[in-house]
């Protein structure tokens, strides 16, 4: 059995903690938030044993895996704390807010040789291990481009995702995932062009894309005050594959061939779709793995660094980067 701490009692934790009842061999042990009473409700609400006074206790408590679940500008430090703990760490994305901090835990995640992974969701969904399975076999030829995206309307103006102190914008907060699936399927990037919308925030809050890729071209774009209905498309040298709906949470897709012949693909999930990739990490644990084959160290450099080019050829900089090897404290 595989026991789990979570770090955060926000909405993200809570939808980890509900989804981990479809995660077979684990068990969640506790929960640790900067605010005691928050903790305690969050513990009281999932029916957790423990809810750690401090990080200390956490660390020291008889667990083997911690879901980080904070904001973005602590993913780094607290993942830091508990690979140097021999913790293993499944830190929601993006694991850092730029390219040099996520070195900073993966070169500690290396040097004590725990297991650490990105939580990147659809990556695990059944459907899009499906895809993947046919874009392999060559269902549309070699897969040369990708349009994807991430939009949705937030109205409150006073979160932490409009605060530049905090990596706010919508580049870290949701252009990560269409960035998951153009380097998942293109490789890393080699050049990136983009127009960012600054609100009066002082963070990206619209972003559009163009990416150069090792294996093909991408077209990206997120945004927080505009909807979008989701779909995503993967194009090849013969034929393309639609992901219908939000693609994030894939369950249908459509796939045409260049004969003009189409198949319909679909594939449920469990829960809120977290499971999959909480199940995947206690698999690997439990088979004594140090690394995930599906969501690797490059894949994660790669994603970040699409991100970081974004933010350099708009010339957009977090206040903290005057020094982007420098760790937030927790």
């Amino acid at each position: 059995m595989i026991r789990w701490a979570i770090i955060g009692s926000g909405g993200i934790a809570a939808r980890f903690a509900s989804d981990f009842q479809y995660v077979q061999g684990a068990q969640l042990a506790g929960v640790f938030s900067r605010r005691p009473e928050s903790a305690q409700a969050f513990a009281a609400r999932f029916q957790l044993p423990h809810s750690y006074a401090s990080l200390e206790e956490l660390l020291a408590a008889d667990i083997d895996a911690v879901y980080i679940a904070t904001p973005h500008m602590e993913h780094a430090s607290f993942a830091i704390a508990c690979l140097q703990a021999g913790l293993a760490v499944l830190s929601e994305k993006p694991a850092a807010p730029n390219l040099p901090q996520l070195e900073s835990v993966l070169a500690v995640a290396d040097q004590h040789q725990v297991l650490f992974m990105e939580a990147m969701k659809p990556a695990f969904y059944p459907l899009y291990r499906q895809i993947k399975a046919l874009l392999a076999d060559g269902a549309i030829g070699e897969v040369n481009f990708v349009d994807a995206g991430f939009s949705y309307l937030f109205h409150d103006r006073s979160h932490k995702v409009f605060d530049p102190a905090q990596a706010g914008g919508s580049l870290l907060d949701v252009a990560i995932y269409p960035a998951f699936l153009a380097c998942d399927l293109l490789g890393a990037p080699s050049q990136v062009k983009a127009l960012l919308d600054i609100g009066a925030s002082g963070v990206d809050e619209t972003a559009t894309l163009s990416c150069r890729h090792a294996r093909g071209m991408s077209s990206l774009f997120s945004g927080m005050r505009s909807a979008s209905d989701g779909r995503a498309l993967i194009g090849g040298s013969q034929g393309h594959l639609l992901i219908e709906g939000k693609w994030w949470n894939p369950s249908r897709a459509l796939l045409v061939r260049e004969s003009g012949a189409s198949e319909n693909l679909a594939a449920g999930y469990l829960g809120d779709g977290l499971c999959h990739e909480a199940q995947h990490f206690t698999d690997l644990l439990r088979d004594k793995k140090i690394r995930s084959e599906i969501m690797s160290f490059e894949l994660s450099r790669a994603m970040i660094a699409t991100l970081d080019m974004a933010r350099a050829d708009a010339g957009l900089r977090f206040p903290f980067e005057s020094d982007p090897l420098a760790i937030p404290s927790r």
